[in-house]
């Protein structure tokens, strides 16, 4: 028998565009995988870009705000906001042009105690005793004579300690011209005979107080010392020179 023969078989044209509308449909869905591809890359890489700049705007205001708070929390470092607030905290002071000068000036000494034994804590003592080494009083001692140092030799229980006599204030600053009162105050040391130069020399026992004026009339330097605690217990007032008219 003869086999029938398909008219599709006898038209090769038709078999030419299937196969082109085959090979078209892959190119396309080549093309959309390459576009989506393309797509999900570009949503991609913005995200991303998002996430950073995000970052990036989070670190710049967390260093901002370290910053503030390191300017409000340091002393002497004001914050630009702080600095506007608080600009009406400053005022404005007109020293005093008063030629009057007054100071009190206290004889103290300084007492470095110490033992020849080590401190030891002591939980049971009304007062806290610092911790120290042994130490031993120097053996050939090289401070200058006069009565303003003095070592005390160690007692039965090893205790020693070191004193020097000063005045405080030890320098005080007037100007020319001025009128200055010295108020001495016998605080520390039983006796005390004070010189102020060209002014008064007297003595000041523990609790009395004695006073001296005069007025810088010249520039220069006067020195008030203790004739019993020399070297070292010695003042000096600075008068400073005359502004010119």
């Amino acid at each position: 028998m003869n086999r029938r023969i398909s008219s599709v078989e006898f038209r090769p044209e038709i078999r030419i565009v299937a196969y082109m509308k085959t090979k078209t449909n892959k190119k396309v869905m080549k093309m959309n995988s390459k576009i989506k591809t393309k797509k999900q890359t570009a949503i991609m890489a913005a995200t991303i870009m998002a996430a950073l700049s995000a970052a990036m705007i989070i670190g710049i205001n967390s260093q901002n705000l370290q910053n503030a708070n390191a300017q409000t929390y340091q002393p002497g470092i004001k914050s630009t906001a702080s600095s506007v607030t608080n600009a009406t905290a400053f005022k404005t002071v007109n020293p005093s042009q008063s030629t009057d000068k007054e100071f009190w000036i206290n004889t103290v000494h300084l007492d470095g105690m110490t033992n020849l034994h080590a401190g030891v804590k002591c939980d049971t003592c009304p007062q806290n005793t610092p911790l120290h080494p042994p130490e031993q009083p120097p053996v050939n001692s090289t401070i200058p004579t006069g009565g303003g140092f003095r070592i005390t030799e160690p007692n039965k229980v090893g205790a020693w300690d070191f004193r020097s006599f000063t005045f405080g204030p030890d320098q005080i600053v007037v100007n020319q011209g001025d009128k200055v009162t010295l108020h001495f105050v016998g605080v520390q040391g039983a006796h005390h005979v004070i010189s102020v130069e060209g002014v008064d020399t007297f003595e000041l026992v523990r609790g009395q107080i004695h006073t001296v004026s005069f007025v810088a009339n010249n520039p220069g330097t006067i020195t008030y010392i203790c004739h019993v605690h020399l070297p070292n217990m010695v003042g000096q007032i600075l008068v400073l020179p005359k502004a010119a008219a």
